[in-house]
């Protein structure tokens, strides 16, 4: 098991991806964030030269459910986290995402990206 606070990559530490339910339906982790998803996220911040803010790492089915979150959803198994840079498009952040071989959804009018392995 890891740390509750372990930095995954320089830039990423595991609190960041914590299931958005704040403790109301789970621990916090029903599953553990997929590691090579946030090493290529780690590249596309580097990339980027830009932090990546991430809204929604890992998430319990209650809350995937509140959030409209699909049934099969990445979330639910860590392969997955929606994100924003600030002050950078989300084509761009998009574009260096696909550039370090993550699948993208681009949400324009919300401003972020769902990044998946």
């Amino acid at each position: 098991m890891c740390m509750n606070d372990e930095q995954i990559t320089a830039h990423f530490n595991r609190q960041e991806f914590k299931c958005c339910c704040e403790g109301h339906y789970c621990d916090g982790f029903p599953a553990e964030m997929n590691r090579e998803l946030v090493g290529r996220m780690e590249a596309v911040r580097m990339v980027l030269g830009a932090p990546i803010i991430v809204t929604s790492g890992v998430r319990c089915p209650i809350r995937n459910e509140e959030v409209g979150g699909i049934i099969y959803s990445r979330h639910l198994v860590g392969d997955a986290a929606d994100c924003y840079a600030p002050g950078i498009s989300v084509y761009d952040l998009a574009d260096a995402a696909i550039g370090a071989g993550l699948g993208v959804i681009i949400y324009e009018d919300e401003g972020f990206c769902h990044l998946e392995i």
